[in-house]
């Protein structure tokens, strides 16, 4: 039985592993939702402090080196879109890519 359930523990710990989530657009809806462990609010924004204008992280850089240096896998980074459902900013960004409403940069305003 301990072989079995070490079995069972691999296999589950390879298919958390593998990336479940679809693509990340880079729309920045998560972080005008809430902070993830490394971020701050801004409350006169409504977002995250280091949330860029291009909807990009200020502190990626950072982030991926303090995971890598931790041995995370998947780290924060890279492991695709966690608030994809009715996610107005994502949507748009979708349908520009397929010749829909607007270009990319113009999805959140």
């Amino acid at each position: 039985m301990d072989r079995e359930l070490a079995q069972f523990m691999e296999l589950l710990d390879e298919e958390l592993r593998k990336i479940s989530c679809p693509e990340c657009v880079k729309c920045g809806w998560c972080c005008r939702q809430t902070v993830c462990y490394y971020g701050e609010w801004d409350y006169e924004k409504h977002q995250c402090k280091f949330l860029t204008e291009d909807n990009l992280c200020a502190k990626h850089d950072e982030i991926v080196a303090y995971e890598q240096q931790l041995g995370l896998n998947p780290g924060l980074f890279g492991s695709g879109c966690c608030v994809n459902f009715m996610n107005p900013y994502r949507l748009r960004i979708i349908k520009s890519r397929q010749g829909g409403c607007c270009k990319d940069n113009e999805a959140n305003g």
